[in-house]
């Protein structure tokens, strides 16, 4: 009798816990005896190529597995664990990985964030964004011609990927325009006033398109004569709101070795004026505000990794793991180097000449609207799917 008093009891909580709803952030979770937070920790540590088979478990668990707070606990944790890299080779550079051979016969890797990719079909000139994991596509408007960077990423305060397209128009000067792509229908790019220098005749130095997330970031240095101009462009990606920030006069003595590049949500510049390398990175860019230039890596630990590899060039932070560094050795190989240890390391041989660039592999099932299954666009007789 005792055992089924104690039965009743445990079904009669059970039951009071399904009845109540508990938010988090847009999901109401029903019918659970365990919290909303508990699941959720649960789901996100499950491998991703299981979260179709989850998303058919109940309504809720669909749209938790949607909503983009879950996508992005499971995409850190997904980081953390997986350490996998996709290359990108020139169009017309034969190699023998066949899983991406389509890819690598039509299109030219642009862009990535949150395990989208930005390619460009090289064919038919057009725009496209891709999960390779989802193997759905949604073709773009046609940007502006000229462009001089094109980035994308997800903004939380308006919730939707914004695209910034920056390009030189008929006269040559820099332009910029932003496509929203989220829950609304795709829209048409939109252009903001860029701040300009209309009083130089410009001999460009350098100009470099860099995406820290929520904002991205134009380095532009111009000259006339004795008169040179060393200016980050900022445009806050939820404000649309454009900021100007001065580089510090006269640091940098040659651009061609300055490789402007994202460390963390910050832009920095890195350079070989010296034997260092050195980095100097932009604190705060609504302040206007830079920080102290430093030894990233010592000269005797970059002659001994160019007295084994020849000339590296820097190419980025792994995004995972901020104390690594990434060079490339062109045509050859990518190299990961430790901050900490000092310890380098070859990522992978490049197979053939012609790699235009790695970056590391990341699965998400970040849906945009629009997306179509690729298997769609292979039936247009038009389409190189096909």
């Amino acid at each position: 009798m005792g055992n089924i008093n104690s039965a009743s009891r445990r079904k009669a909580l059970a039951l009071k816990h399904s009845k109540r709803k508990t938010t988090t952030t847009n999901i109401v979770v029903t019918d659970s005896i365990f919290p909303p937070e508990i699941i959720i920790e649960i789901l996100s540590w499950v491998e991703i190529e299981c979260h179709g088979t989850l998303m058919l478990v109940c309504k809720h668990w669909n749209a938790l597995i949607q909503d983009r707070h879950f996508m992005e606990k499971h995409m850190s944790r997904a980081q953390r664990t997986v350490r996998k890299f996709v290359y990108y080779y020139k169009p017309d550079v034969k190699t023998n990985r066949a899983e991406e051979i389509v890819l690598r016969r039509y299109y030219r890797y642009v862009y990535a964030c949150d395990g989208l990719y930005l390619l460009k079909n090289v064919i038919t000139k057009k725009y496209c964004i891709r999960n390779p994991f989802t193997k759905q596509a949604l073709e773009l408007p046609d940007p502006h011609e000229g462009i001089r960077g094109i980035v994308f990423s997800y903004v939380p305060s308006t919730s939707n990927y914004k695209f910034v397209s920056v390009y030189d128009d008929e006269r040559g000067t820099e332009c910029c325009e932003v496509l929203s792509v989220g829950s609304d229908e795709l829209s048409s790019w939109r252009v903001l006033k860029m701040p300009k220098r209309d009083y130089l005749k410009k001999q460009r130095k350098k100009f470099s398109v860099v995406s820290t997330g929520d904002a991205v970031h134009c380095v532009r240095v111009i000259a006339r004569g004795a008169v040179m101009v060393e200016e980050v462009i900022s445009l806050d990606l939820g404000t649309e709101k454009f900021t100007v920030t001065n580089i510090p006069s006269g640091l940098y003595e040659s651009w061609e070795k300055v490789w402007p590049l994202n460390f963390m949500g910050k832009l920095v510049l890195v350079d070989r004026m010296g034997a260092d390398l050195c980095v100097l990175e932009l604190e705060d860019y609504k302040k206007q505000k830079w920080g102290k230039r430093k030894t990233l890596i010592p000269s005797a630990s970059m002659k001994a990794l160019e007295d084994e590899h020849g000339t590296v060039f820097p190419y980025s932070f792994d995004f995972q793991l901020a104390e690594v560094f990434w060079f490339w050795v062109k045509d050859t190989m990518f190299i990961s180097y430790d901050l900490r240890t000092r310890e380098e390391n070859e990522l992978e041989r490049l197979e053939k000449e012609g790699c235009e660039t790695m970056h590391p592999l990341q699965h998400s099932l970040v849906h945009l609207e629009g997306m179509q299954p690729e298997e769609n666009q292979r039936r247009h007789p038009h389409s190189p799917w096909h």
